[in-house]
């Protein structure tokens, strides 16, 4: 016979579960959850008839930094992260990254990566990349002088190249 599960541990369960069916790769569910990856994979192929992907994992957001595009809907996902968090500003939570993720699919027109925002949020709020704002528009965005695509505002540039 098996045990019941505390509530905490259900929602725990079942943000995991999302996480998993949109695609957010198992190890960084196992790190959010803290659920062993043996399950977590299993879940996955229940889900997508297929195995999770292998492979190393990006050190942090930085490839996901393609265009100006990805660098404005990384930070427009940041900033309603941080709009919406109300913990201690530093973790990131499974349940918080679900919850903002679901805000910000109802709001954007293109959708991200699920990996990608989740090394957005990690890496600003650890200080891997910075946090800037603009000197002309005033948007906050994910500044990194080592990423051609992150040295300046992309919201003036998108807006710029509007015409």
């Amino acid at each position: 016979m098996s045990a019941l599960l505390a509530p905490d541990q259900l929602e725990n369960s079942r943000v995991a579960h999302e996480l998993i069916r949109l695609k957010l790769r198992v190890p960084i569910v196992h790190y959010l959850t803290g659920i062993h990856p043996k399950p977590l994979r299993l879940r996955w192929r229940q889900l997508h008839g297929q195995s999770p992907p292998n492979g190393k994992l990006p050190d942090s957001v930085r490839p996901f930094i393609t265009s100006a595009r990805k660098l404005a809907d990384l930070s427009t996902f940041v900033a309603l992260y941080n709009r919406l968090d109300d913990g201690d500003g530093r973790i990131v939570t499974a349940a918080m990254l679900l919850s903002v993720w679901e805000v910000h699919c109802r709001l954007a027109q293109d959708h991200l990566d699920i990996n990608a925002a989740w090394y957005a949020i990690r890496d600003v709020r650890s200080r891997i990349v910075s946090w800037h704002r603009c000197a002309r528009c005033q948007a906050m965005f994910i500044y990194e002088p080592d990423v051609s695509q992150a040295r300046s505002c992309p919201f003036c540039r998108l807006a710029k190249a509007r015409g």
